[in-house]
């Protein structure tokens, strides 16, 4: 009997191994939905197309390949908008090699996403696809991804999914990382599972020296949401708090998890409820804070003038709050890239250094930037800010929740905590790839 089941066994994995073999018939149900896109382009600056994406058009006239789905019955098509970026005209070939002209109802450049639309011309009939849920997709998951590599015709790639929240630098998304063939010309193509559902829409591949099987695409449901919006209203709006977080916590003021507000817009409506730079969101709308990506998708998703509930700590007290959700600004639209800075830099101290202060109570070296606070230009060896994650380039921000504009202002506080039996100071510091808060103790000289 233990024989016969280790025979079924064996020829019911075979089975299943066998049935892998083939997508045929997956693949003739969804190749209908896949478009290729061509387009005549205006001549583009190099600041003007977004790197490490697929399509990279500099020239007058140049002819750019890419891809799109169907995702309406009536002729909507949804796209890359670096695919369709500076074109002065787009067209469409369905899988039935029909030809279109096809007209951009809107695009979004933060998930680089564009919506297009085509006109029947006779009976034909448009295959739009059936969006799934990326929050279910697992590593390990085999996809299919379509789409016109090299202008050589809707073109179908098998692999898995290799990573999920990939940060690969295009405006803080999270992607979705895959193994499957992606080239020039896959771009806007989609990602199917194995039920069929669009997961994806391939957006970018690792270009370096030697790399292969590293795509990314932009999970759905932030697709399916930017599209409806772009068909809905003709552009998107997205919601906003007016705020940025951090994971960093505040041991001066609570040991509790949560995300810290490093900044606040004094023109939102969060400021105006009360909330500040240094406070904790515990809650958002039942939901435990404690993932930034989350938290700012969730966020942006809410529509305008919805009543967001949060849970806040404020100095260790605990506060309820309701604060009605507003359109997010142009302004804040085209810095909603990381406000950090860009890079960071060594800096050797020399006697006769102009403007740098040497601060003995912390044994680091300081200047002045614009427009605000002071860049750790040196850390000694011995420097309680050594162990604290915190490095050379970093820049100080607030000292005991005082701005800090020059060295004046921070041996103030300074000052201000020696009195106080030099008791620690909250620090807020923006580094390369984060602003947080930190408490640090200061070297006293008499110890």
């Amino acid at each position: 009997m233990k024989f016969l089941c280790t025979i079924l066994a064996v020829i019911f994995s075979f089975n299943n191994a066998y049935a892998l073999q083939s997508y045929a018939d997956i693949v003739e149900k969804l190749m209908p939905s896949v478009v290729n896109i061509s387009t005549e382009k205006n001549n583009l600056n190099n600041d003007d197309v977004l790197e490490n994406q697929m399509i990279n058009p500099e020239f007058e006239n140049r002819e750019s390949l890419g891809s799109g789905f169907f995702i309406r019955d009536n002729g909507y098509i949804l796209t890359n908008e670096h695919v369709i970026k500076g074109a002065k005209k787009i067209n469409v070939i369905t899988n039935d090699n029909i030809k279109y002209e096809a007209n951009i109802v809107g695009k979004d450049n933060i998930s680089d996403l564009a919506v297009l639309k085509i006109e029947k011309k006779g009976k034909e009939t448009f295959h739009s696809v059936e969006f799934g849920n990326a929050d279910d997709v697992k590593i390990g998951d085999i996809i299919l991804t379509f789409g016109n590599p090299y202008g050589l015709g809707v073109s179908v790639s098998q692999g898995i999914i290799s990573a999920k929240s990939r940060n690969i630098g295009l405006n803080a998304q999270p992607y979705l990382q895959t193994d499957a063939s992606i080239n020039e010309g896959n771009s806007g193509g989609p990602m199917f599972n194995m039920e069929g559902e669009v997961i994806g829409i391939n957006s970018a591949v690792f270009k370096k020296l030697g790399a292969t099987g590293i795509g990314f695409s932009l999970p759905s449901n932030i697709a399916n949401w930017v599209s409806s919006q772009i068909i809905d209203n003709g552009k998107v709006k997205r919601g906003w708090l007016g705020i940025d977080v951090s994971y960093g916590i505040d041991a001066k003021y609570t040991n509790k998890s949560g995300l810290l507000i490093t900044q606040i817009d004094e023109n939102s409506n969060a400021y105006k409820q009360g909330l500040r730079a240094g406070d904790i969101i515990t809650h958002y709308d039942n939901i435990t804070a404690s993932n930034i990506t989350d938290f700012s998708n969730f966020i942006t998703s809410l529509e305008i003038g919805y009543p967001l509930k949060l849970k806040t700590l404020s100095f260790g007290e605990e506060i309820n709050l309701t604060i009605r959700i507003q359109e997010m600004p142009i302004s804040q639209i085209k810095h909603i890239t990381n406000k950090a800075l860009q890079e960071s830099h060594s800096y050797n101290l020399k006697k006769g250094d102009i403007n740098v202060t040497y601060i003995s109570e912390y044994m680091i070296a300081v200047q002045e930037v614009n427009p605000k606070g002071l860049e750790i230009v040196k850390i000694e060896k011995k420097s309680p800010f050594k162990n604290m994650g915190i490095s050379v380039g970093d820049v100080i921000l607030e000292a005991d929740r005082a701005d800090i504009y020059t060295a004046d202002n921070l041996l103030d506080s300074i000052r201000n905590a020696v009195v106080d039996e030099y008791r620690p100071i909250s620090f807020l510091i923006q580094g390369v790839d984060d602003t947080f808060f930190a408490t640090i103790e200061m070297i006293n000289e008499d110890d």
